[in-house]
């Protein structure tokens, strides 16, 4: 079954055992690669949010929904989303 994964930031916790299986060794670097992943993603998306709530700030007639999700080659109800996610 799944595992949770940690928070973003937390540390990876240390093996108790190591092991000589490189399918368990290679799983590991896998799932650290991951959690890396992860937290890149939350950035650019962060970011992108930021990016977006300041267009419709600056211009709400200009960039519309419409207007920023073909921009970002994305869907309005994502722009949707992420303005109404900020109130």
């Amino acid at each position: 079954m799944g595992q949770a994964s940690a928070p973003p930031g937390t540390p990876l916790r240390p093996s108790p055992r190591g092991t000589s299986d490189p399918r368990a060794a290679r799983a590991r670097e896998l799932h650290r690669k991951a959690v890396e992943a992860d937290e890149v993603a939350a950035r650019y998306r962060a970011e992108r949010d930021r990016l977006v709530l300041q267009l419709r700030a600056e211009d709400t007639a200009r960039w519309s929904y419409s207007a920023i999700a073909d921009a970002l080659g994305c869907s309005r109800e994502l722009v949707a989303l992420i303005t109404r996610r900020s109130r």
